[in-house]
């Protein structure tokens, strides 16, 4: 990690253009130039920090070996959940759901009031799922009934055990039914489409990936081609990727997420304006969720999707038995 966050210093986004990294420079080099502040020290070392900011973003090449390592400094407090495991805070507030570019269902934008919210930092690891087969047998590989999968749960799984090496992977091949049990399990939820979505962004606005408009290898696991064997999966560690503004990682690339709701393409036009979810209240899901037939939504792009799979708009769906080696999940809760 570099040793100064020089998009902090220069006080520019990390998709700053060449033009607003000059503006900024400009502005704090007349500020803090030694001819103006000729006994301070403090303005001395503000202003060759500032010169050496501007140096290496000015250059491509620097700025880019810079960035493959740049990681912003935190700005979030890590909790941990009654499990265990590393949930942040998702402030209440509204923000703009949607976008006018993309596909039919991700129009219009809206404005939806979020209340306040943990997620967990991660999506569900293997090692995680391992504990909640075995404390529940009846949603072992071997046992699950054949309603609440596809055929291909646990796919990369040998019998009860994770693939070696894979603890810290995120479990993939779930189907919605068994995400939902292992959420009720943790005394947890999955997130709802609006909470999942406000999430990713991170607190930017009009954003098309949670950390700005440029696609970017370094901040997500995406894109890799894939020949169809179980061998060649390239899914990473989970937390391998930068967090955004919440600090949460993955919340693009390496798997999709499931989120509570039910698919309907025409949602937008008239969704309630707070805590909206598609379809049933959350407690009816939460109390029913075994007789759920209609599509389920996931979100957030995969490792072999490509990047406009990755915006955090598009909406995807499936059929609650689907089990795919790209589709994982993460849990939320109201209170801790």
């Amino acid at each position: 990690m570099p040793k100064r966050d020089y998009y902090a210093i220069l006080n520019v986004s990390q998709d700053a253009s060449a033009e607003e990294i000059k503006k900024a420079y400009r502005q704090l080099a007349l500020k803090y130039h030694p001819d103006k502040n000729p006994d301070s020290k403090a303005a001395a070392a503000t202003f060759r920090a500032v010169t050496e900011a501007y140096d290496v973003l000015s250059d491509d090449a620097q700025r880019e070996r810079y960035n493959r390592n740049y990681q912003p400094k935190p700005s979030f407090d890590v909790v941990f959940g009654q499990d265990g495991v590393e949930m942040v805070l998702i402030p209440a507030g509204a923000f703009l759901m949607g976008t006018t570019t993309g596909e039919k269902d991700e129009k219009p934008i809206h404005s939806v009031h979020i209340d306040d919210f943990y997620m967990d930092r991660y999506t569900v690891t293997n090692a995680q799922y391992k504990v909640f087969v075995d404390h529940n047998p009846e949603w072992r590989k071997d046992r699950i009934p054949q309603e609440y999968h596809d055929g291909n749960y646990l796919k990369l799984w040998n019998k009860d055990g994770y693939p070696v090496g894979k603890a810290d992977y995120p479990v993939v091949a779930v189907s919605w039914y068994a995400a939902m049990a292992y959420t009720r399990w943790a005394g947890k939820r999955l997130p709802t489409e609006a909470e999942w979505e406000k999430a990713a962004r991170g607190g930017l606005v009009g954003r098309t990936y949670p950390w700005g408009d440029s696609i970017d290898r370094y901040k997500a696991n995406y894109g890799i081609r894939w020949d169809g064997r179980t061998s060649t999966i390239r899914t990473t560690p989970v937390g391998s990727y930068p967090p955004n503004g919440y600090g949460l990682c993955d919340m693009v690339g390496n798997v999709r997420e499931w989120c509570l709701d039910a698919y309907q393409s025409d949602y937008y036009d008239f969704s309630p304006p707070e805590n909206p979810i598609a379809g049933e209240s959350i407690e009816d899901v939460l109390s029913n969720y075994k007789t759920c037939k209609n599509s389920r939504v996931f979100r957030g792009g995969s490792w072999y999707n490509g990047a406009d799979s990755l915006r955090v708009t598009l909406r995807l769906r499936d059929i609650p038995s689907f089990a795919v080696t790209s589709v994982g999940f993460r849990c939320v809760i109201e209170e801790l």
